[in-house]
């Protein structure tokens, strides 16, 4: 397994995983990485052929050495203040586990529980507990299932925050898989079907009950 470890620190706050494959490069994500204006940063680099993007993810998860791993993709640019203010969300919340952020460019994406992964942090040991990514959902919803598990099974709740943000230059190589999405859909048939209505009284008042289990608990009735 090739982990690389263009970026090091004695005590990170926070590891970055970035799967890749040889034949892309991830230099200038790497290079925007240097440039954070947090710098107890560890950034891991998981160029492995043989590995589906979720065993990437979990490689880099298993090797990482701070408490918080963020991920990105290799042809994403992060601002400057990308590391910044994920760590200031796990300081000021200490039940947070998971952390959703935006994506503007070639993708757009502004929180609809989807948890997608460019832009994604969380609780490594939850993570771990929770199984990390799962291979079966590999190249199409292996995020948003990830994100939807660590809302039902992780000690701590989950979150969205417009100003973490991603900056997605490239449309999305990923394409859609419609037996990934029917398993989504079997698997969790309570939070498939309901929609989000962002910044509206109905939108905010589902995610209370999101928030709250609510939707897991119909879930877990269904199935």
């Amino acid at each position: 397994m090739n982990v690389e470890r263009p970026i090091t620190h004695d005590d990170p706050d926070i590891t970055i995983v970035i799967p890749t494959l040889p034949v892309n490069s991830h230099d200038q994500v790497v290079d925007d990485l240097h440039n954070q204006t947090h710098d107890a940063v560890e950034v891991i680099v998981v160029n492995d052929p043989e590995k589906d993007i979720c065993e990437a993810r979990n490689a880099g998860i298993e090797a990482a050495s701070a408490p918080i791993v963020a991920l990105t993709d290799d042809d994403c640019r992060p601002p400057a203040v990308w590391v910044e203010r994920i760590v200031a969300a796990f300081e000021a919340n200490p039940q947070l586990v998971c952390l959703e952020g935006s994506v503007r460019g070639g993708r757009t994406y502004d929180g609809k529980r989807k948890y997608v992964g460019c832009n994604l942090a969380f609780n490594r040991k939850e993570a771990l507990a929770v199984g990390g990514f799962d291979s079966d959902y590999a190249g199409w919803r292996d995020d948003t299932e990830f994100g939807w598990r660590m809302e039902r099974d992780a000690e701590g709740h989950c979150m969205f925050l417009a100003n973490v943000e991603m900056i997605h230059p490239n449309k999305p190589r990923a394409r859609i898989d419609k037996g990934n999405e029917n398993r989504l859909q079997a698997g969790y048939p309570g939070k498939y079907n309901k929609i989000i209505l962002p910044n509206t009284l109905l939108g905010r008042f589902n995610d209370w009950l999101w928030r709250w289990g609510f939707w897991d608990a119909v879930d877990r009735i269904r199935t």
